[in-house]
C-alpha cells in the first residue's frame, strides 16, 4: 500500500513537470495550431531560426552564464566564513546582524535596484559586468547563506575542535575535514544561487543600462507581447543553459562522485 502511494505521488510530481516542458516545446516548434485541436497541426523550425538569428542571442547566452558564474563564485566567498562565524552565535546582537542579510528578500526588488543605480553610477560600475555581478551577489546572498548556515549547524563544530587538536591548521581543517563535510550544501547553495542570478531581470536592466543583454532580457518582452512561440523557445534554451551550467559547477566542487557507491 505504501509503495502505490509513493508511486501515485512520483507519477503526479512526473506530469507536472513534463506537462509545462511540452507546453514550451509544441509552442516552440508550432506551425498551426487552432482551437480545439488538442495538439498542433503543423511544426516548423521558424521560430528557431528566427531566435537563433538574432544578433544578441549567442552573446546573451554566454552573458547569463559569466555574470551567474561570477555572482555564484562571489556569493560563495563572503557566505562560506559568513555562515561558519554566525552559525554557532547565541548573542541576539548578532543574530539580529543576520537578520539584516535577508533583507533583499523582504523588501521590493524594485526599490532595491533603483536605489542601488544611484551609488553604482558614482562608482562607473553601470553597464559593466561587475556591476550586475556584485547586485546579483546582494540579491543571490541569502539563499547562499540560509543553506550554509544550516549546513554548519548541522555539522556542529565537534569535528572541526577535533582536527585542531590534533595539530590540523585552519586551513588544512577546512580542506580535509570542513569541504567534504559541507560539499552537499555547498552544491546546493552554489545550484541555488545560479539559477536565482540566471533569472534575475529587473538588477540586470537597471544596471547593466540595456549595454549587457541576458536571456531574462530577451525573453520577458516577448512574453509580456503575447508572443507564446518565440518565448516558449527561450524558455527552453534558458533552462538548458541553467543545467548545464549546475553541472559544471557539481563538477567543480567536486561532488559528482558524493553518493556513489563502488564495489
Amino acid at each position: 500500500m505504501g509503495k502505490r502511494i509513493s508511486f501515485i505521488f512520483l507519477a503526479i510530481i512526473a506530469l507536472l513537470i513534463i506537462l509545462p516542458l511540452s507546453l514550451l516545446f509544441f509552442w516552440s516548434f508550432n506551425g498551426k495550431w487552432m482551437y480545439p485541436t488538442v495538439f498542433p497541426e503543423q511544426y516548423t523550425l521558424k521560430v528557431l531560426h528566427q531566435m537563433i538569428s538574432e544578433t544578441n542571442f549567442f552573446p546573451a547566452i554566454l552573458n547569463t552564464l559569466v555574470i551567474a558564474l561570477g555572482a555564484t563564485i562571489g556569493s560563495l566567498l563572503i557566505a562560506l566564513p559568513a555562515a561558519r562565524y554566525f552559525a554557532f552565535q547565541k548573542k541576539w546582537s548578532q543574530r539580529f546582524v543576520e537578520i539584516l542579510i535577508y533583507l533583499p528578500l523582504i523588501l521590493p526588488t524594485i526599490a532595491i535596484t533603483t536605489s542601488s543605480q544611484i551609488l553604482f553610477l558614482r562608482f562607473h560600475l553601470t553597464g559593466s559586468f561587475s556591476g550586475i555581478i556584485l547586485i546579483h551577489i546582494y540579491f543571490c546572498l541569502p539563499y547562499a547563506m540560509q543553506i550554509l548556515l544550516e549546513s554548519y549547524r548541522k555539522m556542529g563544530e565537534g569535528y572541526s575542535i577535533t582536527a585542531y587538536t590534533l595539530g590540523a591548521g585552519s586551513l588544512r581543517t577546512f580542506r580535509l575535514v570542513t569541504w567534504p563535510l559541507l560539499r552537499p550544501g555547498i552544491i546546493t547553495s552554489a545550484s541555488l544561487v545560479f539559477i536565482v542570478s540566471c533569472s534575475q531581470y529587473l538588477p540586470t536592466f537597471f544596471i547593466g543600462g540595456g549595454r549587457i543583454v541576458t536571456l531574462p532580457l530577451l525573453l520577458l518582452p516577448y512574453a509580456n507581447n503575447g508572443r507564446l512561440g518565440i518565448a516558449s523557445a527561450y524558455s527552453l534554451i534558458f533552462l538548458g543553459c541553467t543545467i548545464v551550467g549546475v553541472f559544471i559547477l557539481k563538477m567543480m566542487i567536486g561532488g559528482m562522485n558524493h553518493g556513489r557507491k563502488y564495489s
